[in-house]
């Protein structure tokens, strides 16, 4: 009887070492990096820690902006240059603010993506709701909402014609597969 007291009592103890390993190895891959940020798109900041210097690059989760070279035309076909509209958005509401990013994942091309916060904001959420970025479903739905106001209310790029980005990457991939 002594043994399976033994065992019994060394079981719940190997239970919670297990449960802490795993949970400092989950925290440990959400890291947090807090700095001053810039925008290098409408969905992507570059930030450099006030920890330790280091400058990291971000995607926006759930986010996608049109890209740089990406134009959108007004509805009498004028182009206009959208992708640049939306990283000067963002950088905006960047400017002179304090900015944490909290890691979630990588993204397919190994990126990382973060929610970013400019004080109490969630720079993800303002930059869809503000139009100019798009919910990125394949990361999540939690923008989905979002972009829907923004377009009924016709902000940032919505009173424009663009494709979306991610159509529109593929698009240019397939072009350089042609060529």
């Amino acid at each position: 009887m002594t043994e399976i007291d033994t065992t019994f009592h060394k079981l719940p103890a190997a239970l919670l070492l297990a449960t802490l390993v795993l949970l400092s190895s989950a925290a440990a891959a959400q890291t947090e990096i807090v700095g001053h940020a810039k925008a290098v798109s409408g969905d992507t900041v570059r930030i450099k820690s006030i920890e330790n210097g280091k400058v990291s690059t971000i995607r926006l989760f759930g986010v996608d902006a049109i890209e740089l070279n990406q134009h959108c035309e007004t509805k009498l076909g004028v182009p206009k240059n959208c992708g640049r509209f939306s990283r000067d958005a963002l950088g905006a509401m960047l400017r002179r603010k304090l900015v944490t990013c909290v890691d979630f994942d990588r993204g397919p091309d190994g990126e990382k993506t973060a929610t970013c916060y400019a004080g109490d904001v969630i720079l993800n959420a303002a930059i869809v709701r503000a139009g100019w970025a798009l919910a990125f479903s394949f990361d999540t739905n939690d923008y989905q909402g979002l972009e829907n106001l923004a377009k009924k209310e016709g902000r940032g790029n919505w009173p424009y014609r663009f494709q979306k980005p991610w159509n529109w990457r593929a698009d240019r991939a397939d072009e350089q597969k042609g060529n």
